[in-house]
């Protein structure tokens, strides 16, 4: 297995910072292998670093524009540094490459739920969760979108399927905490 096929399997498996160091070395041997350009971008979206996914993933789009996961992670790191019109190009971008792709649909539908488009955006989210139903983090945005809509027993069912998964920590205890603040009749 080669080196860069190394990082995608890490990648994969969700450890990131493994990857990125497998990527670097690659980079620092050929500083313009674009698989690993694209890689490490998708990887530093995915470890907060948007400043440098955002650099990697500019580089790489403008050598390849076919790539649907490029244009979603460039689209995720831009809406994380605030930039909402350079994301909803980004990952309308990725959706024109490849429409049933559950993980830009969400992000496109938390987009629209950010900039008040809510309908827009529980639409998405309900595509997303018919195409990829075992995605936590759609399950976790659809219980906002519920929530801003009102629409409490759509809620209520979404969060007890969360409550059946293996959830990060923080969102575990927000759940948690969602849960208590509705029964209490606080949201």
């Amino acid at each position: 297995m080669s080196t860069v096929d190394q990082a995608e399997h890490l990648m994969r498996e969700g450890a990131f910072q493994k990857a990125k160091v497998l990527l670097s070395e690659i980079l620092s041997d050929d500083p313009e292998d674009l698989r690993a350009i694209c890689d490490i971008g998708i990887a530093y979206t995915e470890t907060g670093e948007n400043t440098k996914a955002i650099r990697a993933l500019d580089h790489y789009i403008r050598n390849d524009q076919t790539n649907p996961y490029a244009w979603e992670a460039l689209g995720c790191a831009t809406f994380r540094t605030g930039d909402f019109e350079r994301a909803r190009v980004c990952l309308v971008k990725s959706l024109d490459l490849m429409p049933d792709n559950p993980s830009s649909l969400r992000n496109l539908g938390i987009l629209h739920g950010m900039e008040g488009r809510r309908e827009e955006g529980l639409q998405l989210l309900q595509r997303s969760m018919r195409l990829a139903p075992g995605d936590y983090r759609t399950l976790y945005a659809l219980n906002y979108a519920f929530r801003d809509s009102g629409a409490q027993e759509e809620r209520t069912r979404i969060l007890d399927r969360l409550t059946e998964f293996e959830l990060p920590e923080e969102i575990r205890k927000d759940v948690e905490l969602s849960r208590i603040r509705m029964n209490i009749g606080w949201e």
